[in-house]
């Protein structure tokens, strides 16, 4: 991308190069608003500037439509945006130059594209690139874009990224617009996606495997992402799944389980499920219960979904321990 550093121009100098690059006419105009004082200091800067190479003209021009946009003073209008303001500005022979470089500083599609996708798509499309694409990319994407994608790297990998985007200051346009389509073309242009479920739906279907097998996907993984491991090997078992407890399994599980990680879980369960809890205690107990969970107030989702999770771990390390027997997998005869 052509970002050519004017900084070294102050406000008035880049006014004066603006005004003397427009069609006649508009900076006539221009300077009809201008005060006396402002016109002088413009002239004095004109004055001033020796030498504008064409590159600067155009990041002056570029800084000036997009303060335009930026400040809502103009209607953006996507891709034609820069083709339906330029022709009031500047001569046709300026245009054509003009264009693809002024259209990559204000054109903001690919930004809103990123955006209607999901992070760990685009960091997973992104995952085998070289680091150097990584943050060539991600300085395309814009700062809130950038931001949810990185956080889907691992540590070493997002430090890495984060020195190379700071040390960007200028890629070739040619090379923004290639890699800009390849991950266009890549993440589709559509936005029917099908929820498959994630970490959920990846745990259920371990959960249905020969205990063996499961075993030996989780330490591969733990070898990779220790969180990611305790996570799938959590939620293999759902809350809904203690119901195949025998009687003696489920009140030596309820002897070790928090009581209002229970009445939060319970909150959030079905009716059969609270039922079932009900009928592993003494008639005592399942009436104190009941009552409690009755006069109990509303308990967010992500409360819910903890309890129920502490009370399946508890489960899952009672079973690991020959306390109860809770089925975490297939058959494990079956070949």
């Amino acid at each position: 991308m052509n970002n050519m550093d004017i900084s070294a121009f102050s406000g008035v100098q880049k006014a004066a190069i603006l005004i003397m690059y427009l069609e006649r006419d508009v900076s006539r105009k221009l300077l009809e608003n201008l005060s006396d004082a402002e016109v002088k200091e413009i002239g004095l800067a004109m004055a001033q500037i020796e030498r504008v190479t064409p590159n600067e003209i155009e990041a002056v021009i570029a800084e000036f439509l997009k303060e335009l946009v930026d400040t809502a003073m103009v209607n953006r209008s996507g891709p034609d945006f820069v083709k339906k303001i330029l022709p009031e500005l500047v001569s046709e022979d300026r245009q054509s130059g003009l264009i693809r470089v002024i259209h990559r500083r204000v054109n903001t599609d690919f930004e809103d594209f990123i955006r209607a996708r999901q992070p760990g798509a685009v960091a997973a499309l992104l995952k085998e690139e070289l680091p150097q694409v990584q943050a060539v990319a991600l300085s395309l994407m814009g700062p809130n874009n950038a931001s949810r994608i990185l956080r889907y790297m691992d540590q070493q990998r997002q430090a890495e990224v984060t020195m190379r985007m700071s040390k960007l200051r200028q890629i070739p346009g040619d090379l923004a617009d290639g890699l800009i389509a390849s991950i266009t073309s890549a993440l589709g242009q559509t936005d029917d996606y099908l929820e498959v479920g994630g970490i959920d739906k990846t745990a259920r279907i371990l959960g249905k495997m020969r205990s063996k097998d499961q075993a030996s996907i989780i330490g591969a993984v733990e070898d990779e992402d220790a969180e990611l491991a305790e996570l799938l090997q959590r939620r293999m078992v759902v809350f809904e799944d203690l119901r195949q407890l025998d009687r003696r399994s489920m009140q030596s599980l309820l002897k070790n389980v928090d009581k209002d990680d229970m009445l939060r879980a319970l909150k959030g369960a079905d009716p059969e499920m609270v039922d079932f809890f009900l009928s592993n205690v003494s008639k005592r107990q399942a009436a104190d219960i009941a009552e409690e969970l009755e006069i109990m107030g509303g308990v967010q989702k992500a409360a819910i979904r903890e309890a129920q999770e502490n009370i399946v771990a508890e489960a899952i390390k009672l079973n690991d321990e020959g306390v109860i027997y809770l089925d975490m997998g297939g058959d494990d005869e079956e070949e």
